[in-house]
């Protein structure tokens, strides 16, 4: 189903051109969303297409109920990682099953982009489970990473030691396009939680080489506005670097 017109009507009298005029109508999408959709792939549809107007990142339904089932009672799946074995998923009959149905799900939509969460402590996950995020994306996502690859190989992407005190950074903004999925924004200022040693224990990362020397993992509020940790090189020059004092002399100037 064609949602554009939809979307234009419900937009009438915002002014896109400012923030709050964006906010107004993102509102109105998605109270009729929530209203006037039936189902997931209904509802993702839609803010798909509004996605496409308001130039947002489209914010979906992740719940696969009605298209796989309840999750069986004794579906069991454990994630673990290191840097020695690389991820290992493990699953009783119910519980990989379970995954199946769930890819297949995903698989069988068309949006770049969509993804299912499975969350540490909650089931079918269990133990001192890693949580898991599953993507589908187009192939043009695995061309776009070949050759973000192939640019570290070659050493085409260099950099400049920076002088940085870890503890003095308060939020980042990434400069150049973002890796195909990762949840961020470029352009846009993101607050830092905190700064960690990288553990090899999965996140979205944005590599500039090979090894783990200048590579820290972030806590950072993602757009979802929930903590989540992404991992970045402190010389890469598309990642900028601010401390709370750098925060304040924007605001003032702003």
């Amino acid at each position: 189903m064609d949602y554009s017109q939809i979307v234009e009507e419900l937009i009438i009298g915002c002014d896109l051109s400012a923030e709050t005029g964006k906010r107004i109508a993102w509102k109105r999408c998605s109270d009729y969303a929530d209203e006037h959709t039936e189902g997931r792939r209904a509802y993702n549809d839609f803010m798909n297409a509004v996605s496409a107007r308001l130039g947002d990142m489209p914010v979906r339904l992740n719940d696969f109920t009605e298209e796989i089932g309840d999750l069986p009672e004794n579906a069991k799946l454990h994630l673990t990682c290191d840097s020695q074995t690389g991820p290992v998923l493990t699953g009783d009959a119910e519980g990989l099953a379970y995954l199946a149905a769930l890819c297949t799900e995903l698989a069988r939509e068309q949006v770049a982009g969509d993804h299912a969460h499975l969350w540490t402590n909650e089931p079918p996950l269990c133990g001192h489970s890693h949580p898991l995020v599953i993507y589908h994306e187009p192939d043009t996502w695995f061309e776009e990473l070949e050759e973000a690859e192939e640019k570290t190989k070659d050493g085409s992407e260099t950099s400049t030691p920076r002088d940085i005190e870890l503890t003095e950074i308060a939020a980042l903004c990434v400069l150049a396009k973002v890796p195909p999925g990762m949840p961020l924004r470029s352009g846009r200022l993101y607050r830092v939680i905190s700064v960690n040693e990288y553990q090899d224990k999965g996140m979205w990362e944005k590599r500039l080489r090979d090894g783990n020397e200048r590579f820290r993992a972030f806590t950072i509020t993602n757009d979802d506005g929930t903590p989540e940790e992404f991992g970045f090189d402190l010389d890469d020059p598309a990642v900028i670097f601010f401390s709370q004092a750098d925060i304040e002399n924007l605001a003032n100037h702003a």
